[in-house]
């Protein structure tokens, strides 16, 4: 009985051993599972924070990117728009100029504009295929003081063209009206052309005949270096006397003239000694050259008749104007402006 009981003990023992070590081993398992549950669920939690952080990267990025495509963009746009601008008031500038050689009262405005005009092209060369702002900025700066410039030069420009017109105004007015000399012969211009004489007789000037012992200089020509015409001649019996070759060139430009109106040139005067420049000067102060200077006393200028006919606008002054330089022959008053001269023409040759 004493044996069976202790066996009885010893088996109850082992079995609670056993029962305590499987519950020992099923508690290392659940914790362990738990721990591998916990650690799964921190790494799955690192896997997510990193994939919202590559995210917010990407996304920066993208942000970044197209505010950079956005900037490139406007810039491209701006330095398009500037330089289409520079490049329209280059040109301007450019037949501003032009216009205006010798047609203000201080060249240097002129001056200034062709270097405004340097730094605007300095300015549209050094542009790139991605422009910079600075560059944008720079273009811009440029073709506004090229601007300034060119509105600096055309306010010349109006004040010396008003000053030329009121100089021109002046001297017309302080001519006596009518024709300066006496008469025209019945073979000088023609029915549709032709006036009376008028003025004072007092204030006539005549063509002068060059003498034989002239030295050449102006108002002293040599009757060997002349030739007349032949026609024209004044009410004093003078002919028309020019230099040689001028004088060949202005029949060979009068029979043109002839072959379209059926008349000659109505020649008024023509070769001026220099004491008929000095005559003139005293008669007519401004409005004649300095005695000696007079492209007249070299006998390579004319006059017309200051008739209608020959006036500024009028079919034979605009012939004369496109053809004479042809043979030679120009009138000043068709590229000066505000010289109302439009009856002298002068030979270049």
């Amino acid at each position: 009985m004493a044996v069976a009981a202790l066996a009885t003990v010893l088996v109850t023992v082992l079995v609670g051993v056993q029962l305590r070590a499987s519950a020992a081993e099923a508690g290392r398992a659940h914790a362990a599972e738990q721990a591998a549950a916990e650690e799964a669920s921190a790494q799955q939690a690192e896997r997510a924070a990193a994939e919202a952080a590559a995210q917010a990267a990407a996304a920066q990025e993208a942000a970044a990117q197209e505010r950079a495509a956005t900037e490139a963009g406007v810039l491209a746009l701006a330095w398009s728009t500037a330089s289409r601008l520079a490049t329209d008031r280059l040109d301007a500038a450019t037949t501003l100029l032009a216009d205006t050689d010798g047609e203000v009262a201080d060249n240097g405005v002129r001056d200034a504009l062709a270097a405004a005009m340097a730094d605007t092209q300095g300015a549209l060369d050094a542009g790139t295929e991605a422009p910079q702002a600075q560059q944008v900025s720079a273009l811009s700066a440029s073709y506004a003081a090229l601007g300034t410039a060119a509105d600096a030069v055309e306010a010349a420009h109006a004040s010396w063209q008003a000053a030329q017109a009121k100089a021109a105004a002046e001297r017309k007015a302080s001519r006596p009206s009518g024709t300066w000399t006496i008469g025209a012969g019945a073979d000088c211009g023609g029915k549709a052309s032709y006036e009376a004489p008028t003025g004072d007789p007092a204030k006539a000037l005549y063509t002068s005949v060059p003498t034989e012992d002239g030295d050449g200089s102006n108002g002293h020509m040599p009757r060997s270096a002349m030739t007349p015409l032949s026609w024209c001649a004044n009410s004093l019996g003078y002919q028309q006397w020019l230099r040689t070759d001028a004088a060949a060139a202005m029949v060979r430009l009068n029979d043109a003239f002839r072959a379209e109106f059926g008349e000659n040139i109505a020649i008024d005067l023509s070769y001026r000694s220099y004491d008929d420049q000095v005559r003139a000067k005293q008669l007519f102060g401004g409005l004649a050259a300095t005695p000696g200077t007079s492209n007249h006393g070299l006998g390579l200028a004319i006059d017309t008749y200051e008739w209608k006919a020959y006036d500024f606008g009028s079919a034979r002054y605009e012939w004369l104007v496109a053809h004479g330089p042809d043979y030679g022959w120009v009138c000043p008053a068709a590229t000066e402006k505000g010289n109302p001269e439009y009856w002298h023409f002068e030979y270049t040759g």
